[in-house]
């Protein structure tokens, strides 16, 4: 079966690559015009209290991050349903007559490892893609509002410059030179963003890996006659979790900085910015919190409170598409809205 899913992706690996590529592009182009189109809409009324404009350029950004953020979910979902057949497995089981009991136990038990690591991939892969752009997005939203501040505390007569001339003035300093490369750059922003591209067709795959090492081990003594309560199924997401939230694996699957790299460029600035503020407690916190609006709506999905573990993998089968879904009260439109997400932008945007 694992066969079948490498097939499946090395049919379909351009189209994946192709559509990360052009996704990822389209998130970066967009957001870039969007922080330009706020500076212009801020330029004629540089009078605004800090305060006032640092909460317009904030709430703006973040807009545009969360339909960036829905627009790369359906790339994610293919990789997983690649990654970790159930369809396929449950076709063979039911058309399949001449199978014998000992090819059934095992099909069935492929079917229960890829179910579990199905919901544990989703819950994983939809929170950190949700974690990293919220965070890169504050990211540069502080940026902007720094370039706001250092604007206004030119002579007056410069604040009056067009556009153009403004940039060009200030791309010199007092000796005529040229300065080292500004973090706000356009193309500093794009190639900033453009690490979410890395999740996507890099990081994602290696998550994967990582569920399926951690559901193998949690599972390899669970028997499909096993009667196990909803409390401890629960509690077996909460093992796996743990198993798989090791030390460095946001950086790890985001943007691993490893080997010789330039520290002072201002693409390295703000990806150490990034992964920072990724490894940090608030965020290991943060990334619980989201993980159990996918844990707790898959078991939703079961009726009892008590069956045996049989019975659940069906029912942990049909909440997929819950849990990818994009929809209103869908476990990603909750977690978008979280006021823990919200807090956890706010400070990486303050930090």
């Amino acid at each position: 079966m694992l066969a079948a899913a490498w097939e499946f992706t090395k049919r379909n690996k351009g189209k994946i690559i192709a559509g990360g590529v052009l996704i990822g592009s389209a998130i970066a182009y967009a957001t870039t015009n969007t922080t330009s189109r706020t500076l212009e809409t801020l330029s004629p009324s540089s009078e605004l209290p800090n305060q006032a404009r640092r909460h317009y350029i904030f709430d703006s950004t973040h807009r545009s991050c969360d339909q960036s953020i829905t627009d790369l979910i359906p790339s994610i979902v293919s990789q997983i349903q690649a990654r970790f057949d159930v369809e396929g497995i449950q076709e063979k089981l039911k058309n399949t007559p001449d199978l014998t009991a000992d090819q059934k136990i095992q099909l069935w038990d492929q079917l229960k490892r890829n179910v579990f690591c199905r919901i544990t991939s989703v819950a994983f892969g939809f929170s950190i893609l949700t974690l990293t752009l919220k965070a890169q997005i504050s990211i540069l939203a502080a940026d902007t509002c720094a370039q706001f501040e250092q604007r206004n505390k030119q002579p007056t007569w410069q604040n009056y410059l067009p556009e153009s001339l403004s940039s060009v003035w200030s791309s010199k300093d007092s000796n005529g030179s040229q300065p080292t490369d500004n973090p706000m750059d356009v193309g500093n922003r794009r190639i900033f963003l453009q690490c979410v591209q890395y999740f996507t067709l890099r990081g994602i795959p290696e998550l994967m890996e990582y569920v399926a090492e951690a559901i193998s081990a949690e599972l390899q003594n669970w028997k499909l006659t096993d009667v196990k309560t909803k409390a401890e199924m629960r509690d077996l997401f909460d093992k796996v979790t743990y198993r798989i939230s090791f030390t460095g694996l946001l950086k790890k699957l985001v943007a691993p900085l490893e080997g010789d790299v330039d520290t002072n460029s201002s693409v390295m600035k703000l990806l150490q910015k990034l992964t920072t503020n990724l490894e940090s407690s608030k965020s290991i916190h943060i990334l619980n919190s989201l993980l159990d609006f996918y844990f707790s709506a898959a078991l939703k999905m079961v009726a009892a409170e008590k069956q045996s573990l049989v019975k659940y993998v069906p029912a942990f089968s049909n909440a997929f598409p819950v849990l990818t879904s994009t929809a209103f009260d869908s476990p990603l439109f909750n977690s978008l809205y979280s006021s823990d997400i919200h807090q956890f932008a706010v400070h990486v945007f303050n930090s």
